[in-house]
């Protein structure tokens, strides 16, 4: 059943699966590690200057939207798109200035040759990621659906058409650049009609409440870009070992989409009525449960046959950090983070996430030390165990709201024991 929830996690898990398809197709068609960990740098580049303004200004959207009277609620999501534009531009100037004037860890970036390229695709790209949202948030279920559902096909048809021309990746970002402006001119025609104007007093309302958010995604966020430049750093820039990390620290994307689509999803239903939002939470929550300890299971005991078919025998390596990195999912499927956003209780988050940052930088740096790239995945499993355990306890003690309130504990326990048990059988 196409329910509004499940349409944004749909979003959210062809978004992720477009970023694996990258990972898979590149290989395949025989660029060497360099050239994929040169794409790659760039990816985790543009993530860096991005995803923290983005994640905290679409989750306050989600807060400030619903309280709106209905005559301002379409010039909200209008002069959300404006701002997302400004934001952009403010975003790729500073980072142009990092890269020309070679501040440190952006040495390496000016000597792609596609750089010019990724970093137009990276302006235009940013505020197009609104386009499924404003259409969840107006309630534009049809139109929601047809943008899910033919969103990562084209996507990965402007990517892989150029390239299995043209056999450069100048040219498959040209195909990305191209669908995002696809994006930007619907939201720009669906707006056209229309007569809006810029309305600072919302602007500021709906900032001042992501600015919390904002943070706390920044500090959550940085614990990957922490642990890119780590790896750069300790091996002086070798875009080769930089794809071995990054290809084993590849989260499932059914997991990151289908956690990500519920958790911005049931935002708006907890704000309104509590105890019916928690109830619909615990029941996806549920769904999910069945659908991804299964999948992660099966992944976990046949991962030495199915891994280097995927992304070729060259990223063997990566075998023992992807392992580590699918514990997560015991992890992130707890949707701690969305019920104390929706209680209004952002500031708590941001002291949650300065937290777990310090408590990542720490082991991520003890990690590598004695454990090579493995120990970042070790890093990474305790920095996200401490944070949704202090977020359950928080939960508990202001709210008396428990772990059971949030997902099935029984079935969780369950699958979480048959997936350590799983690795273990395949050590």
């Amino acid at each position: 059943m196409w329910t509004p929830i499940r349409l944004l996690q749909f979003f959210q898990l062809s978004r992720h699966f477009s970023v694996l398809f990258y990972a898979f197709f590149l290989p395949f068609l025989g660029f060497s590690k360099a050239e994929i960990g040169s794409f790659e740098l760039l990816q985790i580049l543009a993530f860096s200057f991005s995803f923290f303004w983005v994640s905290g200004l679409i989750q306050g959207l989600m807060i400030v939207y619903p309280s709106l009277p209905d005559k301002q609620k379409r010039n909200m999501l209008y002069n959300a798109f404006l701002f997302f534009i400004f934001i952009s531009f403010i975003s790729l100037t500073i980072l142009l200035i990092c890269i020309y004037l070679k501040f440190p860890g952006f040495q390496y970036f000016s000597q792609i040759s596609f750089l010019w390229i990724f970093l137009i695709y990276y302006l235009v790209n940013t505020p197009g990621q609104l386009v499924e949202y404003v259409l969840f948030l107006e309630d534009k279920y049809k139109w929601l659906k047809i943008f899910c559902l033919i969103s990562f096909p084209l996507q990965i048809v402007f990517f892989s058409v150029p390239l299995l021309l043209f056999n450069d990746l100048f040219w498959g970002i040209a195909g990305l650049l191209l669908w995002s402006v696809v994006r930007c001119v619907f939201l720009i025609f669906h707006y056209h009609s229309g007569y809006f104007l810029l309305d600072k007093k919302i602007l500021f309302k709906w900032i001042g409440y992501s600015i919390p958010l904002l943070f706390s995604a920044l500090v959550g966020g940085l614990a990957s870009v922490i642990n890119a430049a780590l790896v750069q750093y300790n091996f002086s820039g070798n875009a080769a070992v930089f794809a071995i990390y990054r290809y084993g620290a590849r989260e499932l994307p059914f997991v990151n989409g289908l956690f990500e689509g519920l958790g911005i999803g049931i935002i708006p239903s907890l704000v309104t009525n509590l105890q019916d939002g928690l109830i619909k939470l615990k029941n996806n929550t549920r769904t999910l449960i069945h659908l991804i300890f299964p999948i992660s299971i099966f992944l976990m005991l046949f991962v030495n046959i199915w891994f280097p078919l995927l992304f070729s025998s060259q990223f063997q390596e990566s075998i023992p950090i992807f392992k580590i990195f699918l514990f997560l999912v015991i992890l992130r499927i707890i949707p701690t983070n969305a019920v104390i956003n929706a209680l209004g209780n952002s500031k708590i988050l941001a002291i949650i996430g300065l937290l777990e940052l310090i408590v990542h930088i720490c082991c991520s740096i003890i990690g590598l030390k004695w454990f090579g790239l493995i120990g970042i995945a070790y890093a990474t499993c305790a920095a996200y165990f401490f944070e949704k355990l202090v977020g359950l306890v928080f939960l508990k003690w202001a709210n008396k709201i428990s772990m059971h309130h949030l997902l099935p504990f029984g079935w969780w326990l369950f699958y979480s024991i048959l997936l350590i048990g799983s690795y273990f059988i395949n050590f």
